[in-house]
């Protein structure tokens, strides 16, 4: 079973913004160990995916960023304009079916995701491997831990599973819920959290675009993958879609791997003091910081920081900017930093 993967990896990550930016974002900080967030998510599929069948899609202006991230011993594949993730991903399945085949098997994986436990990744991964094999598309379905606003949700058929070892039909893409209905999501057991992680064989996914979304298969269909005239025409003329709202709402086709192995997508300071190593005092500190009678806090800089009676802030310095917030600020984070990006 030939298995291969693709590396999303375009997006800036403002709600980690000053740390994260357009010039060097998220997946390409180290946060939790020596390596950055790409190369951690690259090394997770390696036991299972060689590097020579590993392809990162990212845009034009990461290019040689990613290329010397990884010595160019990765597959890079860089859009020539952002238009969501389901153009450049049917590129990446036309492109991997030339190179290793229709029935290569795919797996997606956003660039900047943290999971603690590897091991159970790679059982769920031969889960997922092993349905998409029979021509079916797969998502991973997080077990919740709780009642999250933040995350989209999937509904399966029932709660009889095995987490990591069972396949289950998907009935249902929701989107985010207010509060009311994460507990009601919450309670019935069977309503997992939406990883945005894709497996399948490449003929497959083309043929879900041929099927349910000729509006960009139509801009696709005929073209060289490895010719980037016809790549760049084909993605001046496609509407801008999410592979969720292209495919996955709409194919009958779609199984989901309940799964379990300490996943967050770090979608913001929050998530990411929950996801570090912190001090007896609930400290996340990273760099020259003195930190009293302060708890609770993620504080990143170079300079000298002295912190003095702080609960549940985010104290961040970068070359341009401080940032001070609460904890749980990040779509305002997120906004701000798109303002600022834009000057």
């Amino acid at each position: 079973m030939k298995l291969c993967s693709i590396i999303l990896a375009g997006g800036s990550g403002t709600r980690l913004w000053p740390l994260s930016d357009n010039e060097i974002p998220k997946q390409f900080l180290a946060l939790f160990s020596d390596d950055s967030m790409i190369v951690e998510t690259s090394n997770r599929v390696l036991p299972r995916v060689p590097m020579a069948q590993q392809y990162v899609l990212t845009g034009e202006k990461y290019r040689v960023l990613t290329e010397e991230t990884f010595d160019g011993k990765i597959n890079v594949l860089a859009e020539p304009q952002a238009k969501n993730t389901a153009p450049c991903i049917l590129w990446a399945a036309q492109k991997i079916a030339k190179d290793l085949g229709g029935e290569t098997i795919i797996v997606v994986q956003p660039s900047d995701h943290a999971i603690g436990d590897g091991q159970a990744f790679l059982q769920a991964l031969d889960t997922a491997a092993a349905t998409a094999r029979k021509g079916s598309i797969v998502t991973f379905g997080i077990v919740p831990s709780r009642a999250e606003t933040g995350y989209g949700y999937i509904e399966i058929e029932n709660m009889d599973y095995s987490a990591n070892l069972t396949a289950k039909k998907a009935l249902a893409f929701r989107e985010k819920p207010d509060k009311q209905t994460a507990q009601e999501y919450l309670a019935a057991g069977n309503y997992l959290w939406n990883s945005g992680m894709f497996i399948f064989r490449a003929d497959v996914m083309i043929n879900e675009f041929k099927q349910h979304c000729p509006e960009v298969y139509s801009c696709f269909g005929d073209i060289d993958p490895d010719d980037m005239t016809q790549v760049k025409e084909a993605f001046e003329k496609t509407p801008s879609i999410s592979i969720d709202y292209a495919i996955m709402e709409r194919s009958q086709n779609v199984f989901c791997i309940p799964s379990a192995y300490g996943w967050s997508d770090v979608g913001g300071y929050q998530s990411l003091h929950e996801e570090s190593e912190k001090d007896e005092n609930g400290n996340v500190l990273r760099g020259n910081i003195i930190a009293e009678d302060t708890k609770n806090c993620y504080i990143n800089g170079t300079r000298r920081i002295v912190c003095i009676g702080l609960d549940d802030l985010v104290v961040v310095e970068s070359d341009h900017t401080i940032l001070v917030a609460k904890k749980d600020s990040s779509e305002k984070v997120g906004t701000i930093a798109k303002q600022m990006m834009k000057k």
